[in-house]
């Protein structure tokens, strides 16, 4: 049986929320465990850190390198606790911003673009916010609004405005005794 592509569009007036499960053909891990014990390397125009607050500011041209977490904005604004020092979310905007990360040790990769990305690290939660695309292997889904869940893969998308959710989802391969 030849493979086959599956086309899924969502269609609302208003708003339309599509829950989906990506699948991943080759693991179960949905990201490096040790990308958030990696040092944070960021490079940027600018720099402000306000360490009474916990928040960092960066503009120009951000790169923020994590591991296998590659993040690239316009600005980008970190909150740590000012406590622990422990980095608790970012924010980042661009037209678009970027953030990738290897999911697993065969080198599969996720891939996320939007206008402003949200990334909550405890929780391990994105969310993608206007013109949002995600790719995971090779599914992928285009919204206005995307959250994303990275420690288990799970997605919820919406209409936000004018446009449809859209969605490409490979077909999980099996193997065929001969």
């Amino acid at each position: 049986m030849e493979a086959f592509l599956d086309i899924m569009k969502f269609q609302s007036n208003k708003h339309f929320i599509a829950w989906g499960l990506l699948s991943l053909t080759s693991s179960a891990a949905y990201s490096l465990p040790t990308d958030l014990s990696q040092p944070i390397n960021i490079e940027a125009d600018k720099a402000a850190f306000d360490q009474k607050e916990g928040t960092a500011n960066y503009s120009g041209n951000v790169v923020v390198i994590q591991g296998s977490i590659r993040i690239e904005a316009q600005s980008l604004t970190i909150n740590t606790n000012p406590e622990t020092g422990e980095f608790e979310s970012l924010a980042a905007k661009g037209t678009p911003s970027l953030f990738t990360q290897q999911l697993n040790e065969a080198g599969d990769q996720m891939k996320a673009t939007g206008n402003t990305l949200n990334y909550n690290v405890a929780n391990g939660q994105l969310e993608i916010h206007k013109n949002g695309y995600l790719q995971r292997g090779e599914d992928e889904i285009s919204a206005d609004f995307i959250h994303y869940l990275l420690n288990n893969g799970t997605f919820n998308a919406e209409n936000r405005g004018s446009g449809r959710v859209n969605m490409t989802l490979q077909p999980v391969q099996s193997e065929q005794a001969n």
